[in-house]
């Protein structure tokens, strides 16, 4: 979960869930915002980002630095937005999944909660 905004975020940098409710096994590094799959296996991978009013974001599930999925939001009229995915995929030991910032620099994605990452081993 975000509790903090995290504003003005870079072309393919990390989105950072600070908000750790449960790591089990250890494999999400907050400081980073990068899951290490602990062992292998298929995983259900969930992430969540909200816009702030009129704003826009594209972010992307990545899994060893290759997009898996994208997530966009596209607030207007003074709204929020928010965008979501779920994949299950298979991960080996070591292998890094991230959220990141997608096509637009200068991007921010509200907190407060809003927005979540999720795993978890089949």
């Amino acid at each position: 979960m975000k509790n903090a905004h995290q504003e003005h975020i870079g072309l393919n940098q990390n989105i950072i869930f600070d908000n750790v409710i449960t790591n089990e096994g250890g494999g999400y590094h907050p400081l980073h915002g990068v899951f290490i799959a602990p062992q292998y296996g298929y995983y259900v991978l969930s992430s969540a980002a909200f816009t702030f009013g009129n704003g826009e974001i594209n972010t992307a599930m990545g899994h060893n630095g290759n997009i898996i999925a994208y997530i966009y939001g596209h607030g207007d009229n003074g709204r929020h937005d928010q965008g979501s995915q779920t994949v299950v995929t298979w991960l080996d030991v070591g292998d890094e999944k991230a959220v990141q910032n997608k096509n637009y620099t200068g991007t921010s994605i509200f907190g407060y909660l809003y927005s979540s990452f999720s795993g978890y081993l089949l």
